[in-house]
This record gives C-alpha cells, sequence and structure tokens, in this order.
C-alpha cells in the first residue's frame, strides 16, 4: 500500500480496509508493505490510518535503493494483496517485479495492468472488438509553444464539451472539464508541465455507471450489481465526490431498465477479458440516449469505505472479509496469467 503516485493516500485507506478485513482470518498472519512518500519501505502489523487527500499529480521518483531495499521485505511472504493506485502499483510495474519473485498476487498481471491504466492503448483495443466509446484527441507530449495551434484541431475533431485529462491517471487527480476554447486552453495549461501523454474525450451527456466484475475459481466471470453515482457537488465524480463522506449518492442496483443493465454488464465482462484482465476489475460507464459507452476500466478499484467495488459485492450477498478472503485465495490458485 501506498505508492510513489498520486493516489498515495487512496491507496493507503484500501490497505488500511483490506488488512482489518484479512485480519479476521485466524489462518493468515497478514503483515503491511507500506511504501512511504518519501520512498522507504516498511514492513508492520499495525494497521495504518491516514486521511484521504489528492496529492501532486507530479511526483518525483523514489530513489533506487529504497526500492531495492524494500524488496527484500517480500523475502518470506506467500501471497501478495496488491492495493496500490496509480502508476508504479496499478500500471503493471509491481506485477512485473512480484513474478520476477515467483510471488503470488492478487489482480492483473502486468500486460492487462499495463493496457488498463493506459487509456488510449485500451480504446484501441476496445475499439477494434466493437465497444461503443467517446471520441478522443490524443496528445503524446504537451508542447507548451504548441498550445494555441492545438486548440483548432481539438475544436473541429470533438467539438464542446470536453474531457481532458492525463491518459494514465486515476481518482479523477488532473482532470478537467472544458465547455469553450477559453476553459479547453486553461485546461491545457493547467497540465503543461505533466510529463505524461494526455487524452481529450467528448464529454457524453447522460447517467454514469460502474459495473465490476470477479472472478470464480472455474475461470468464469461474473458481473456483480450495476450502480450509478450521482455526485452532490460539482460538474462529475470527482476526488472529492469519490472520497469524501456524503460526497455522492450511489444508488445500487442502478435504478435502470433491464436491458441497460444486462448491456452494462456484459460490457464490464467483455473489457475485463479484453484486457486479459484476472480475479477483478471495474468498469465505468456514461448511458447516453443511444446506450452505455465504455469509458475505462479500473484493474485495482479502490477499497476504502466509500468505494465501489465492496458496495457491489455486498448488494450481491459477498462481505467485505469473504471478498477479500475470496481474491486472495484466487490469487494462490490463478488459472492463468494475464
Amino acid at each position: 500500500m501506498g505508492g510513489p503516485s498520486a493516489e498515495y493516500s487512496v491507496s493507503m485507506a484500501s490497505g488500511a480496509m483490506v488488512m482489518e478485513a484479512l485480519k479476521s482470518f485466524e489462518d493468515l498472519d497478514v503483515q503491511a508493505v507500506i511504501i512511504h512518500e518519501d520512498g522507504v519501505w516498511e514492513k508492520t502489523t499495525a494497521v495504518p490510518h491516514g486521511h484521504m487527500r489528492p496529492a501532486a499529480l507530479i511526483r518525483p521518483n523514489p530513489p533506487r535503493r529504497h526500492i531495492l531495499a524494500g524488496l527484500s521485505l517480500l523475502e518470506d511472504a506467500d501471497v501478495a494483496f496488491v492495493a496500490l493506485h496509480g502508476s508504479f502499483g496499478e500500471d503493471g510495474t509491481m506485477q512485473a517485479v512480484l513474478e520476477t519473485l515467483h510471488l503470488p498476487y492478487t489482480g492483473s498481471g502486468p500486460l492487462a495492468s499495463a493496457l488498463a491504466m493506459n487509456k488510449r492503448r485500451a480504446k484501441e483495443l476496445f475499439q477494434w472488438h466493437r465497444l461503443p466509446l467517446a471520441p478522443d484527441f490524443y496528445i503524446p507530449y504537451l508542447d507548451p509553444n504548441a498550445i494555441q495551434q492545438l486548440l483548432p484541431q481539438i475544436e473541429s475533431r470533438l467539438g464542446y464539451p470536453l474531457v481532458v485529462k492525463p491518459n494514465d491517471g486515476g481518482s479523477s487527480v488532473g482532470i478537467h472539464m472544458a465547455s469553450d476554447r477559453d476553459s479547453l486552453r486553461e485546461a491545457l495549461y493547467d497540465l503543461k508541465e505533466y510529463p505524461r501523454p494526455l487524452l481529450i474525450e467528448k464529454r457524453l451527456s447522460g447517467r454514469e455507471l460502474t459495473c465490476a466484475v470477479l472472478e470464480e475459481p472455474d475461470g468464469s466471470v461474473r458481473p456483480l450489481p450495476v450502480i450509478e453515482i450521482v455526485p452532490h457537488a460539482g460538474q462529475f465524480f470527482d476526488f472529492n465526490a469519490k472520497y469524501q463522506d456524503q460526497g455522492s449518492e450511489e444508488i445500487c442496483p442502478a435504478q435502470i431498465d433491464v436491458r441497460s443493465t444486462r448491456r452494462v454488464q456484459d460490457l464490464a465482462v467483455r473489457a475485463h477479458q479484453i484486457l486479459g484482465c484476472r480475479g477483478f476489475s471495474r468498469a465505468d460507464f456514461i448511458l447516453t440516449a443511444d446506450g452505455p459507452y465504455l469509458l475505462e476500466v479500473n484493474t485495482i478499484p479502490g477499497m476504502t469505505p466509500n468505494s465501489l467495488l465492496p458496495k457491489a459485492a455486498q448488494a450481491a450477498g459477498l462481505a467485505f472479509p469473504t471478498l477479500m478472503r475470496q481474491l486472495l485465495d484466487l490469487a494462490q490458485n490463478p488459472r492463468a496469467s494475464s
């Protein structure tokens, strides 16, 4: 838990909740490996507690010596529950390290993790499989001197309104909404120091939905109930709406018709399988008048008190500790590596 990403505090909250749940099983010896914000790794049996807060979008790389020293803390582990969000933990980096150590771990493998984290690459795969997607404009590198030239290109391809976001971000960190040229220019200038690609998408009008899926021991994938998200304040499901108490209303199961429910669940399962995800994932959607559109797939959904996967599992009759144990058991007996 923790890690060198903008989602550090989200990961710490997820890790604490997972740890508490797994400690309820007497046959498990549960220890936390915390990767602190300064890059130092720590192993502890105490459940950490912290406050949910967004971190800076641009984070320094942790010193190499801390990573090398930290890996020794995994020497006697039997299985790792990965509660890292964002870069280093959700993008396939840590998964590749664990593969090298021959240490079983929860969730998707390096390839599926990297693909899901890279929104544009994931969309290219989804587009090939004819999944419904929002039109987009991809910026591999944002040259601050070229912003003025980019504005008319983006407008002509997508029009307004728009969503501007890091191509490999999460928890809505760094996301901007643009309704006209001035707000688009402001969004790009705000992100001009961001050293990674950006993705600009047509902002779709409709109801915001999410659907998690779980894998069974036999390899079958089942969707959980669909959740509708209604933020109480602000224009969209931003960081505060996601993680602050009463930041949004989350209706589970979503009050939508049976056909739309089945379509969203089918798309969530298909997206999981197309990327080669493993164990679990959660897909986000906008339900428009023309049907649902897939936004993205999360391979390590949050496990905080306000997170959506635990709520959907609870609605399906799966208590949080049971869910965590199922994911851990699946990691120790995987059907295949993605």
